[in-house]
């Protein structure tokens, strides 16, 4: 299968990388893409000013999966933590946390933490160092017998000879292992080999193959001197094992199709890389994609070899052309990204500048610092003359930030405070009414608690709950009474309905019947004995008080007696009820100014007729109406009358 990448390897520099994985295409039918796949990461790559060894290929970049390099802008962010977190600790502190450190993680994973906190110790230790000779020379002491080695700087040298010990111990393993499964590697390879050509079951042989395949990725990390050659011997008997499947279409298509879809994710995510501004970042992506397509993936069909292999090309040499620019670059980068923290800095300050009160939205706030902040880690490294400098100034941004936070919170501690009291209060007053019986008047002044409760500032989370399911039992406590009182007289009125009917149809069989035995008042009086009914069936009343007159009439009563034992059973069904009783007062005064209005304004009518229009048909119809009107007035004083007289019982 890859005849021409044995034959024909090429060795590429930092001046031809980008053109050689740009121009190369894949050149054989059943591993279409192997060769070509190989030169864009096996023949990688530039040199990197920051790391200690040139990086010749993708395959010797790879670094042992514990000590991945992070990239710069994240590493730097991670530092600037990590300093800022030490700075806060005492040294003893700093030893405690060294000596639990070394026992709880793998030593591979503590140099970014080891590091800057030996850095915060040594500098706490000197900044020591120096108050005691300046202490000692105070006191009179000879500068070159001044001699300062304090216990715990014994304990800590120890510590970090111990550790720097246990990670060499840990990457002289990793070397025999790495040598291991280079072996373990070398014998897949032979193992690869004896499927060709077997006389077997095609189905057996190829099951056979992926399970080899399967260990051949688990396998795990070459000694880089040897990971190039490696990969090249062992794609070069995969390729011939795909001719021998040649006969086999069905299996081979369908491994094919596998691949595609892989490799055309695998594009994918490339040029999502090659959009990406922190380009370290990408780059080391770019290296894990580059070793899913030669490691994990076998060629696809010879339509789509040349395509999909272009495509993975083009996003590859983008992100080449960008990480050469910014090696060739790095000065000008770092002077740019120096122009933009200051920029965020400035942004920041703009931020604390401003008053934080009760009003403020903290969270609001908070996230926007924590967003400057986030930029200003991600924006990359600075010139190093400036890093201190820059690095001073945001600090003073932060101690700046937790102030006026800290400040923001007891200020809101003591509204919470005050709040709280306000919201006892309340309290008080519902748990004060809600025994009450007079639901006329207290259920307004419930109400209006509950109203003045939502006006009430915020406290915090846990009183507000606990404050608040103190007052909302409260007030359910009343109108619970409420509501079993209403239940109560709703069904007191229920019966008074049924009481009602009985007289309505007893009132009603007499007059069908004209009985003349029949006592009228004594039903009247029966009536208005009995209650109140419901809202809903109120008009009984009124049938009942028109049946009632129908036979009052029907004993020979006069108009005006009918009206007046009317009015006078109206009244009877009034006794009690202060508020019916005022209601029906004030509307007889209404009226009554009503028809004395319309009497002035008929008499100045008649004004405008002369003394001998007497017989005019207009000055009499005026005349009749004055009339009528002054009889409806004598009635209404006389219902007036009637009602103060009841007011007196």
């Amino acid at each position: 299968m890859l005849e021409q990448a044995d034959n024909d390897s090429l060795k590429a520099n930092e001046d031809t990388v980008s053109e050689q994985t740009s121009k190369q295409a894949p050149v054989n039918e059943t591993a279409p893409s192997e060769s070509v796949e190989d030169t864009s990461i096996l023949e990688e790559e530039i040199s990197d000013a920051t790391e200690e060894n040139s990086i010749d290929t993708i395959e010797d970049t790879e670094i042992a999966a514990d000590e991945t390099v992070p990239e710069e802008s994240e590493k730097e962010s991670k530092e600037a933590e990590a300093i800022e977190k030490f700075e806060a600790m005492e040294p003893k502190e700093l030893l405690s946390f060294f000596t639990e450190k070394l026992k709880t993680e793998s030593v591979q994973h503590l140099k970014p933490t080891i590091e800057p906190l030996v850095k915060v110790f040594n500098q706490k230790l000197a900044a020591e160092t120096a108050k005691q000779k300046e202490s000692f020379l105070a006191d009179g002491g000879n500068p070159d017998a001044f001699y300062f080695n304090p216990p715990i700087k014994k304990e800590f040298d120890e510590l970090f000879r111990r550790f720097k010990s246990d990670r060499g111990t840990y990457f002289r393993s990793l070397e025999e292992k790495q040598q291991k499964n280079l072996a373990y590697r070398l014998a897949l390879i032979e193992e690869l080999k004896g499927l060709i050509n077997v006389d077997q079951n095609i189905n057996t042989t190829y099951n056979q193959f992926k399970d080899l395949q399967k260990r051949w990725k688990e396998s795990g990390q070459v000694p880089r001197m040897e990971a190039n050659n490696i990969w090249k011997t062992y794609h070069h008997h995969v390729g011939h094992f795909y001719d021998f499947l040649h006969l086999n279409r069905e299996l081979r298509e369908l491994d094919f199709k596998f691949n595609l879809e892989e490799k055309l994710k695998i594009c994918e995510q490339a040029e999502t890389l090659a959009g990406m501004e922190d380009i370290s970042k990408a780059f080391r992506h770019l290296q894990t994609l580059h070793k899913k397509w030669k490691d994990e993936l076998g060629p696809v069909d010879k339509e789509h070899s040349e395509q999909v292999w272009e495509r993975f090309s083009a996003a590859t040499k983008i992100v080449h052309d960008k990480r050469k620019y910014f090696l060739k670059n790095q000065e000008e980068i770092y002077e740019a990204n120096l122009i933009k923290k200051q920029a965020i800095l400035t942004q920041i300050q703009d931020l604390l500048a401003s008053e934080i009160s009760s009003k403020t939205n903290i969270n609001q706030f908070t996230k926007t610092y924590e967003g400057l902040r986030e930029s200003f880690f991600e924006v990359g490294k600075v010139p190093a003359k400036k890093r201190d400098d820059i690095w001073d100034e945001f600090k003073k941004t932060t101690k700046v930030f937790r102030k006026k936070r800290t400040l923001y919170y007891k200020q809101l501690k003591r509204i919470f405070a005050e709040n709280i009291e306000k919201r006892k209060a309340l309290i008080e007053q519902v748990q004060a009414l809600k025994t009450e019986t007079n639901f006329k008047e207290t259920t307004p002044k419930i109400i209006a608690l509950q109203k003045e409760w939502k006006t009430t500032f915020p406290v915090s989370r846990k009183d507000d709950g606990e404050l608040w399911n103190t007052f909302r039992t409260a007030c359910n406590e009343y109108f619970d009474q409420l509501d079993a009182t209403r239940n109560k007289a709703s069904n007191e009125e229920q019966e008074h309905l049924v009481q009602k009917y009985e007289l309505l149809d007893k009132l009603k069989k007499a007059l069908d019947n004209k009985d003349k035995s029949l006592e009228i008042d004594t039903i009247v009086s029966n009536w208005n004995s009995i209650g109140r009914v419901p809202k809903n069936k109120s008009r009984i009343e009124q049938e009942f008080s028109r049946l009632a007159e129908k036979a009052y009439k029907s004993s020979g009563l006069s108009k005006a007696e009918i009206t007046q034992k009317s009015y006078q059973n109206k009244l009877d069904g009034m006794r009690g009820k202060d508020d019916t009783i005022r209601k029906e007062t004030h509307s007889l005064k209404r009226r009554i100014d009503e028809i004395k209005q319309e009497i002035i304004q008929l008499e100045t009518n008649l004004q405008f007729f002369g003394k001998n229009q007497e017989k005019n048909p207009i000055v009499i119809k005026v005349r009749q109406d004055i009339a009528k009107q002054q009889e409806r007035l004598e009635e209404l004083k006389e219902k007036k009358r009637l009602v103060k007289q009841l007011q007196k019982d």
